[in-house]
């Protein structure tokens, strides 16, 4: 059994080298042309969650899309499955291309059950300490805390620059969060905050422990899952509120943040749920992602030099 991951029409060079490390965490390739059985990750009309599906036992390629445009309609069209990564949040209602590859591509592999139902699920919500030392990464993995259903996060920034960073990295770090419609609260933290949970989740990108979907990860505040911390970042907690849960991906040198920060909300939001529907009440419409595409007249668009940028 081989998984693929086949990068359609993906523009920004940094996402085409994070697909790449998707795939080496993931122990899959990366994919030049469809091959196989074709499972498309896409937020359309009649595609099924991620969630819910058996582990994968064939060959099988997974297809992200472009940055903007999502996958191309000839792909679509050749997909034997399209799967999607519900979000429930209205305004950041995608994640970062690299980072969609990484849920798809765990949960196909991986398998799990359906995504709860629940007449309360921010009541189940743990809270989430991130360890960012990438002003990028942190910023893709507040983006998807967001579009996972996250209202507040905590942050301790080792030198990513969130807080205190120069203005072209806030800039970045906020452009790659869509801080523009991120209703987000990040909270500076550290991890001597971790001694007023009652459990602390540590969460490994590999190695020997339980299996994060054999995790429990629903008790509300008063436990916290971290995601990027190292070894030595835990030795002052009290031995007996701290579990450690693994992703079981491959050995790679400083995984980035964005995958295992994603994978983990992903996870979350699935044994969380989603608010269940109550009898009479009218069903809370959920995000658009189709929109009809009107063509500007020649006289309403205006070429700009991109030199003329810089004077701004």
């Amino acid at each position: 059994m081989t998984l693929s991951i086949f990068a359609d029409g993906v523009e920004n060079p940094a996402n085409i080298a994070r697909i790449a490390d998707v795939a080496r965490l993931l122990g899959a390739t990366r994919a030049a042309s469809i091959e196989g059985y074709l499972i498309a990750i896409e937020n359309v009309a009649g595609a099924r969650d991620i969630y819910g599906r058996a582990p994968l036992r064939d060959d099988a390629t997974i297809a992200v899309g472009n940055e903007r445009r999502g996958l191309s309609p000839r792909t679509l069209a050749l997909a034997a499955e399209t799967l999607e990564i519900p979000t429930q949040s209205r305004t950041v209602t995608t994640l970062n291309v690299a980072a969609a590859a990484a849920v798809a591509g765990w949960y196909v592999l991986h398998g799990s059950a359906r995504q709860l139902q629940t007449a309360r699920p921010d009541s189940r919500r743990p809270s989430l300490l991130l360890i960012g030392r990438d002003h990028v990464e942190v910023g893709s993995s507040l983006r998807s805390a967001a579009a996972l259903g996250f209202r507040d996060v905590l942050l301790e920034d080792r030198g990513a620059g969130w807080f205190e960073g120069s203005a072209a990295r806030r800039r970045e770090a906020r452009a790659a969060a869509r801080r523009h419609k991120n209703p987000l609260r990040i909270h500076r933290a550290s991890v001597d905050d971790l001694e007023r949970f009652e459990e602390v989740v540590v969460v490994l990108p590999s190695g020997p422990a339980n299996p994060l979907q054999r995790e429990a990860l629903t008790r509300g505040q008063r436990q916290v899952i971290v995601v990027g911390s190292e070894p030595a970042d835990l030795i002052h907690v009290k031995h007996g509120r701290v579990k450690t849960a693994t992703l079981d991906l491959k050995m790679f040198e400083d995984p980035p943040l964005r995958f295992l920060a994603s994978i983990v909300l992903a996870e979350i939001a699935r044994q969380v749920g989603r608010r269940r529907r109550i009898a009479g009440k009218p069903a809370v419409r959920a995000p658009r992602y189709e929109f009809a595409v009107r063509l500007a007249a020649a006289g309403d668009i205006l070429f700009v030099d991109p030199s003329r940028l810089l004077d701004y």
